[in-house]
């Protein structure tokens, strides 16, 4: 039921996630500790960088990027997504 949170923060004409100054210096502070390989990975520094800007961000990179400040790794590093060689 957690995940039903996810989607109610969308603005449903836009469906993008618009960020407050406070959630924007929690997610600084989950960003901090995450490792060097993802701070530095150009997928996720611009997602990252959009939100400290308060840009919007899509519903689809949000997930992503929620998913990578919260756990700590990506979500095929997870096995939710597949990897494909």
């Amino acid at each position: 039921m957690k995940n039903i949170k996810i989607y109610e923060e969308f603005n449903n004409v836009s469906k993008c996630k618009i960020f407050t100054d406070s959630e924007i210096n929690y997610y600084q502070k989950l960003w901090d500790f995450l490792p060097v390989k993802y701070t530095t990975n150009p997928f996720f520094k611009s997602l990252f960088t959009k939100l400290k800007n308060k840009q919007p961000l899509s519903q689809k990179q949000w997930i992503e990027l929620e998913f990578l400040l919260k756990n700590g790794k990506s979500r095929y590093e997870a096995g939710i997504l597949p990897n494909n060689y």
